[in-house]
């Protein structure tokens, strides 16, 4: 990748340190032959019905970030994924490549996957947009994730049904994965699709967002996420998208 898009990134990524955390991809990961379908997640704390993305009782801040980062990740480790489908197997299928984001990493990563596998590419967008003040979106993300507000979508959506796969790219907001995330996947039958997770963030990992992803789509099939976090070279995109039956 060329120097001059590494410094944009990394002067983003530190920017967006709450609003983007990342690390490597977790180990609780099953076959495909024994792997299940997604159901959905309540919370690690026990709490039964709909997922609740912050349920540490307190107001999201950064001090509650190892807290609730635990409780992601053993609500994850709970969800089965999906470590490797049959090469080449979704060569020729139809794909769907969804994102959302706020400072143009999970786009260009989205663009790069395209290039590489095809498919149709979507941006998720909000209705109104998110801010483009870094401390007003900080207050805008926190109050939905503590309010486990759905915003809208803007525009019109893709008919997933005609889709056999979703490739999913998102950064972190607040050790979660953003709430429009769980707004684009609710409501669509997404039952044995394959959905590939990418998630660009800055020192936390992956799995910290699988819970609200399974939690929005049960009966979705979730093959292992890929985290780019600020020290990840993007060498590592082919052999996942080829792990993933899509090269």
């Amino acid at each position: 990748m060329k120097l001059a898009g590494w410094i944009k990134i990394s002067a983003v990524c530190l920017s967006m340190l709450v609003l983007s955390a990342c690390g490597s991809t977790g180990r609780q990961q099953k076959d495909s032959s024994t792997a299940q379908p997604a159901k959905a997640v309540q919370a690690a704390d026990g709490r039964v019905g709909a997922y609740v993305p912050n349920s540490t009782g307190k107001p999201m801040s950064e001090d509650i970030k190892d807290e609730l980062e635990n409780m992601h990740r053993k609500e994850a480790a709970a969800i089965p994924t999906i470590r490797e489908e049959p090469k080449g197997s979704h060569k020729g299928q139809k794909i769907l490549i969804a994102y959302f984001t706020w400072g143009g990493r999970s786009g260009e990563v989205a663009r790069m996957i395209q290039q590489k596998i095809g498919g149709d590419l979507y941006q998720i967008k909000r209705d109104p947009d998110y801010s483009r003040d870094y401390s007003t979106v900080l207050k805008e993300a926190a109050k939905e994730v503590d309010e486990n507000t759905k915003p809208k979508i803007a525009g019109t959506q893709p008919d997933v049904s005609k889709y056999d796969v979703i490739v999913l790219g998102y950064p972190a907001w607040w050790f979660t994965a953003p709430m429009i995330i769980p707004s684009f996947l609710e409501g669509k039958d997404l039952k044995d699709k394959l959905i590939v997770p990418y998630m660009c963030s800055y020192s936390s990992p992956f799995e910290i967002t699988l819970p609200a992803l399974a939690a929005a789509a049960p009966g979705a099939r979730f093959f292992t996420g890929l985290t780019l976090d600020k020290d990840t070279d993007y060498s590592v995109i082919d052999p996942w998208l080829t792990r993933a039956g899509l090269l």
